[in-house]
């Protein structure tokens, strides 16, 4: 049981104090926020992009876009080999094999791909954040990778990318070896892409991509509902695991806001130094050459997680109950390089972890639409 003068002052458990049985959990709403917990507001609506506002135009041209094999270098590979829209835009998979032209499986990618729900809020993506600039570049990135092999860069190059090599060769698919493409273009942006450069048609790719998996979001929470007052939307142990998280858990200290992440970099143990003092993943450090990003990973956004099995960058770990025990308990602790914020985070016991769990399991939301999860009819 969580101790009060762990939890904010809004929060409050009520207790019998004759007979020690718990009465029902009550937790008021802070009049100033109309929340339960203001540290975990609701998502805010799909932003609009002033360059790019949404059209299903543009959201069917990058369905289309996302699931068509002839636009990989092999003609099998496609983004959602590793980003299954059924699959809660993910694979479920540790590391996966994103060009299934191989007959065997692999090679498989070095990091796991985490799931792309509510990407669009996303304000650092990637694991170790190269290559960002904004959502419409990562999200045609994978065609320089060696993911869709346009560049033709081995699997082993790990995080290498061929811009430049993959520009030149989507553009060559969307204008003559795809030409359909051509006429979807110009429904959604009213431009004949034949007479634009590689350049803009690679960011008019992102931006149609982008358009499309903006729908990709979970609102309509459980949780939500109740943080905003209405009783009994969630169990009483995720209720209880929900004020842990904000207090004596101490979660918040990387899981915050309405996406539990702060979208910083923190080594947590997960690729810890062998006995020659490397690490088999150095994270953040590969970009930005300090050492103390050495085994720093992306904090994931925890929305939908409950769902998006394995966990961390290897996918080492297949549930949430596992991803708490370990960033609760020494092996949290490991790499000597860890960030001193996973020591705010004391050992939790079962029950604990057991409503933590319940907690996360209420911040699934509503179903994405039908419509963008299915494969299109036609493509282009």
């Amino acid at each position: 049981m969580p101790s009060l003068r762990h939890l904010p002052l809004a929060l409050v458990f009520a207790f019998a104090c004759a007979d020690e049985e718990p009465r029902a959990l009550e937790v008021p709403v802070d009049p100033a926020t109309g929340l339960r917990i203001p540290e975990i507001p609701p998502l805010p609506p799909v932003p609009e992009w002033e360059d790019n506002p949404f059209t299903p135009a543009k959201a069917r041209l990058g369905q289309a876009m996302f699931s068509d094999r002839r636009l990989s270098g092999s003609g099998q590979g496609t983004c959602g080999n590793c980003h299954l829209p059924t699959g809660w835009f993910q694979s479920s998979t540790p590391t996966d094999v994103p060009d299934r032209a191989y007959p065997e499986l692999g090679p498989a990618l070095h990091r796991n791909a985490p799931s792309l729900l509510n990407i669009i809020y996303a304000p650092m993506m990637r694991w170790d954040g190269s290559h960002f600039t904004d959502l419409y570049d990562v999200m045609v990135l994978p065609y320089a990778e060696a993911n869709m092999n346009l560049s033709q860069l081995d699997i082993g190059h790990g995080e290498e990318v061929d811009i430049p090599g993959a520009r030149a060769a989507l553009y060559a698919k969307l204008t003559e070896e795809v030409p359909g493409y051509i006429d979807w273009f110009e429904a959604a942006f009213e431009v004949d892409i034949r007479e634009l450069d590689e350049h803009e048609v690679w960011r008019l790719s992102g931006m149609a991509l982008s358009s499309y998996i903006s729908r990709a979001t979970t609102h309509g929470s459980a949780f939500d509902a109740w943080n905003q007052g209405e009783d009994g939307a969630i169990s009483e142990s995720a209720a209880r695991g929900a004020l842990l998280f904000v207090g004596e858990a101490n979660c918040v200290v990387c899981h915050s806001g309405a996406l539990l992440s702060d979208f910083q970099f923190h080594n947590v143990s997960t690729s810890p130094p062998g006995p020659e003092g490397t690490r088999a993943d150095e994270g953040r450090y590969l970009v930005t050459g300090l050492d103390v990003d050495r085994g720093a990973f992306l904090t994931p956004m925890l929305r939908g997680a409950s769902k998006t099995s394995p966990y961390f960058h290897e996918g080492i770990i297949t549930s949430v109950r596992g991803v708490i025990e370990q960033k609760s308990g020494p092996a949290a602790l490991a790499d000597p390089n860890h960030d001193p914020l996973v020591e705010l985070v004391p050992e939790l016991d079962e029950d604990q972890v057991a409503d933590i769990v319940e907690f996360l399991k209420s911040l699934e939301g509503a179903s994405i639409d039908s419509k963008y999860l299915e494969m299109i009819d036609e493509l282009p």
